[in-house]
């Protein structure tokens, strides 16, 4: 239920390992913006995840 967005910036970081800054060039977005998609990337995982506890 990501966003595309959101999933990039996720897969990039959590599945590749890439830093915020290489991810905001790979996305050509800032590193804000970048920071602010993890967030809700993660929030939104953790939520769906909940019931799996």
């Amino acid at each position: 239920h990501l966003r595309p967005g959101q999933r990039a910036c996720w897969i990039l970081r959590e599945l590749h390992g890439l830093s915020y800054e290489e991810i905001a060039h790979v996305v050509g977005e800032s590193e804000q913006t970048v920071r602010g998609r993890l967030f809700r990337a993660r929030r939104t995982l953790m939520k769906e995840m909940a019931s799996w506890r």
